[in-house]
């Protein structure tokens, strides 16, 4: 069990500990005296059990645990918030260090990003939302945030299915966030990130990523016979629903992607080089090859110390989701087929993977105008 503490002074008021759950490990809130927030707690068992992730229960359990920080600041009860306070939280996750009686919970110099911001009104609304409807609140704070989009109508239009955002409710809280243009990985910088590997077993785990663009957390769902080996129809990774040892799960339901021979044959010298040398009779894919638990499940903090060495010994800023990004840029500029990459991907909606990966290169825009440009040429010089 660990435990996760912010401060007010020198006095400990917040706590978040890990819990096991039915479905892995859970998040528990703890208030100064080391008493459960009991609706916040219910909320993150009803995350729980509705099958969310574990970063996503974590990354709740945290945005929650800022906002009843900010609570405790100003001595508000969370039943008693008005619109204001969320205008004025939103202010003091900008720059807490200003409140007199509050430590800053973010390392020194690092400001909170606008997107940290959005997503913790967010997670605080829904958990809003969550107790208006199981009858703990009479109002719901939800809508004090929401209005309707202004692009809402009564009716649908006829192009209505085509774009998601399309009548939705808008927040109106929603701190403008920079646009950022997609990052993605070159093959020089894959094949270098590649041979900074240490072991097959790394080396594969680069590879599948790159091939597959999986998340990584369904990477360590893998089990070894999700790989299956067809060579008339091709090959393929299974994804499965299922507990897992781990607190890994799939996010979005069960899939299959096709995989290529050279995967294969790196899987094939894993298996050889890693699982029947050392013995391991585990059954997940990726397992621990060094210290005490070789041969259980990785986790997530064995994959991030493996980006952490694998970014020191390239320079390359690389992150697991990187690779996702990437996969799904060199699969859709191949193939200029949306619907494959959001198959792939296993998107619930198809305009998350249009508004991600639908974009014109420099490339595609030069070359449109020098389709387009002999319309405009009205002004011939010397007329």
């Amino acid at each position: 069990m660990y435990t996760y503490t912010i401060k007010i002074r020198n006095e400990i008021i917040m706590k978040i500990v890990e819990v096991k759950s039915k479905n892995g490990i859970n998040f528990m809130i703890l208030d100064g005296n080391n008493e459960p927030i009991v609706d916040a707690v219910r909320y993150l068992k009803y995350l729980d059990s509705v099958n969310k992730s574990l970063n996503t229960k974590k990354t709740y359990a945290y945005a929650l645990k800022k906002f009843f920080v900010y609570l405790e600041s100003k001595k508000i009860c969370y039943k008693e918030v008005s619109f204001d306070n969320f205008v004025d939280f939103i202010r003091w996750m900008k720059t807490p260090f200003e409140y007199e009686n509050v430590l800053s919970y973010h390392r020194k110099g690092k400001s909170i990003s606008p997107k940290t911001i959005n997503l913790t009104i967010t997670v605080v609304s829904n958990f809003y939302d969550y107790l208006y409807r199981s009858k703990k609140l009479d109002v719901n704070f939800y809508d004090f945030i929401h209005t309707e989009s202004k692009y809402s109508k009564k009716y649908k239009s006829f192009m209505h299915h085509v774009n998601e955002d399309y009548g939705m409710l808008k927040n109106i809280l929603k701190v403008k966030e920079p646009k950022k243009k997609l990052e993605v990985l070159t093959n020089v910088e894959v094949k270098k990130l590649l041979g900074a590997a240490n072991n097959i077993r790394d080396k594969f785990l680069i590879q599948l990523l790159y091939e597959t663009g999986l998340r990584i957390g369904e990477v360590l769902s893998l089990r070894i016979d999700d790989i299956k080996f067809d060579f008339r129809k091709g090959h393929q990774i299974v994804l499965k629903n299922r507990f897992n040892s781990n607190g890994t799960y799939l996010k979005t339901g069960e899939r299959k992607i096709f995989i290529s021979q050279s995967l294969i044959d790196l899987y094939d010298d894993y298996v050889y080089e890693i699982i029947d040398e050392l013995s391991i009779c585990s059954d997940y894919l990726f397992v621990k090859i060094k210290g005490r638990n070789v041969g259980e499940a990785m986790h997530y903090s064995d994959i991030y110390s493996l980006f952490k060495r694998l970014k020191h010994k390239t320079s390359i800023n690389v992150h697991p989701h990187l690779f996702r990004h990437t996969h799904a840029t060199v699969f859709y500029n191949e193939t200029k087929d949306i619907k494959q990459v959001q198959e792939r991907l296993g998107h619930s909606n198809i305009q998350t993977t249009i508004n991600l990966y639908v974009h014109p290169t420099e490339e595609d825009i030069r070359e449109d105008w020098n389709k387009v440009k002999h319309q405009f040429q009205v002004f011939n010089k010397g007329e």
